[in-house]
This record gives C-alpha cells, structure tokens and sequence, in this order.
C-alpha cells in the first residue's frame, strides 16, 4: 500500500473466488478497475465473494457466469492468497482462493464486466509493470508453479 494519506482500517475480511485463466503464450485474463482514491489501475483475475455456505469452488463457477458470462467446468484450487490492499481510501483484507478452471475452447470472452469494467488479456511481460497493481500480491508466484 503506498500513499500519503493513511488508510482506513478494514471493515472485514473478506472470502473472494478468483480464476486464473491463462492462454499458452502465458498471458492471464483479468478486470481492472482505477482506485478513485490514488488514480491508480488495480488488476486481478475474474471471481468474486463466496456467498455464506457457498464452497469457493462454486462461487467461482457461478461468478464468472455471472460477470463474464462464461460457462467453466472442473475448477482446481492453486492456492489461497491473503492480501491487503488500500481502494478507495480504505484498507481491504481479502482471503482469495485461486483456481484454474476449464474453458472452452470456443468461448467468447466479453470486454466487460456485468458491472462495466473492462476484461483483458494481461501479458507476462507486465505483470511487474509501474503503472498497475496486480492483485493479490503473490499470485505472480502462485501462477509460476501453475501449469498455463
């Protein structure tokens, strides 16, 4: 977290189910959004909060359904990430699961979210680029002992 001003403690930790979508030259599928609060671009893999009772496996199914409008099968958990990260002028404290999950080798993949923001294909080269944060910090890891 960078920043002059402090942030504002977290409200709550928060369970969220993301996918790490990755096409074979390497590159991953992600949303981005920019932090109203520094003008920074955060950037992560596809998925959302796991609803209470909801295995994260199936939130990140019914997730990406639901933002992307892809179908996905056979998710595969990578890892769990802890990460706090200031959006917003406040702290956010987020358990991620990471999967890889199967896609079809047809798929449309839409230039948006449900909730507008935009979905792109983020190149190994940037993924230690200055100008955005990808997130949760330690997936660049996770996805380096993953298969693409």
């Amino acid at each position: 977290m960078t920043g002059a001003e402090p942030l504002a403690p977290p409200e709550r930790i928060r369970a969220i189910a993301i996918a790490a979508i990755r096409r074979a030259d390497g590159a991953l599928l992600v949303t981005s959004t920019v932090d109203p609060a520094t003008g920074r671009t955060l950037v992560r893999p596809p998925g959302g909060g796991i609803d209470p009772g909801e295995l994260a496996a199936d939130a990140v199914v019914r997730e990406l359904h639901e933002e992307l409008g892809l179908e996905v099968a056979g998710p595969r958990l990578l890892g769990v990430l802890e990460s706090i990260v200031g959006f917003a002028g406040r702290a956010r404290h987020e358990h991620m699961f990471v999967f890889a999950v199967e896609v079809a080798a047809d798929a449309s993949w839409p230039s948006t979210t449900d909730a507008g923001h935009p979905v792109w294909w983020l190149e190994p080269a940037r993924f230690a680029d200055a100008e955005i944060d990808l997130v949760p910090v330690g997936l660049v890891g996770l996805l380096g002992a993953a298969p693409a």
